[in-house]
C-alpha cells in the first residue's frame, strides 16, 4: 500500500508540554511522586501486582477519609465517572434518592438517579448558597430516603458544602 499523505513535521519532534500552575476546579498539578509512577512499565489490570497496587491505594484512602468501610473505592476516572457509580451501584428501581440540588452536580445526579429507576426528590437551595444542617435534616424527615446526595465541592459555582454533622 502506498502512502500518500507525507507524516507530519510535528512527528519528528518531541512532545513540549510546558510546566503550568493549574488552578481551576480540574484537571490539578500532579505531584512530583505521581508523574514518576506514570513513568514505570504498564500492568494489566488482572495481574496480581496490580491488585496489590490498588489494595495499597485503598488503604490510603480508608486512612485519608478515616473508615474502615470494605466497599471503599478508588476509582480511575472523573468525577462524573464516581458520581454514575455510586447511582448505578446504590440504587435500583422503587429506591428513593434525596438531591441536595444547589447546582449543575445536583441536576446530572437527579438525571443519573432517574436513569436507574429510582425515585428522585430534591431539596434546593439558590445557586452559590450550600445548605444548612437543619435543611437537609428537614428533607431527610419528610422524605425518608434510602440514599442522600450532596456535592461537597460544586464546581459549577464554588461552592463547598460542608459535610460536618451529616
Amino acid at each position: 500500500m502506498t502512502l500518500d499523505v507525507p507524516p507530519p513535521a510535528s512527528l519528528s519532534l518531541p512532545i513540549n508540554v510546558p510546566l503550568k500552575t493549574l488552578t481551576g476546579p480540574g484537571p490539578s498539578n500532579v505531584s512530583e511522586r505521581v508523574l514518576q509512577a506514570q513513568s514505570l512499565p504498564t500492568l494489566g489490570h488482572l495481574h496480581p501486582e496490580f491488585t496489590k497496587i490498588m489494595d495499597d491505594i485503598k488503604a490510603g484512602v480508608q486512612y485519608i477519609f478515616q473508615t474502615k468501610n470494605p466497599m471503599t473505592l478508588a476509582l480511575s476516572a472523573t468525577g462524573h465517572a464516581a458520581m454514575e457509580c455510586v447511582m448505578t451501584n446504590m440504587l435500583e428501581p422503587g429506591k428513593k434518592v434525596l438531591i441536595a440540588n444547589n447546582g449543575i452536580w445536583g441536576v446530572r445526579s437527579a438525571d443519573m438517579a432517574r436513569r436507574q429507576g429510582a425515585t428522585v426528590v430534591d431539596i434546593t437551595t439558590p445557586t452559590g448558597t450550600c445548605f444548612t444542617l437543619e435543611q437537609i435534616a428537614a428533607g431527610i424527615k419528610e422524605h425518608k430516603p434510602d440514599l442522600l446526595f450532596v456535592t461537597h465541592g460544586e464546581s459549577s459555582t464554588g461552592v463547598l458544602q460542608p459535610l460536618e454533622g451529616l
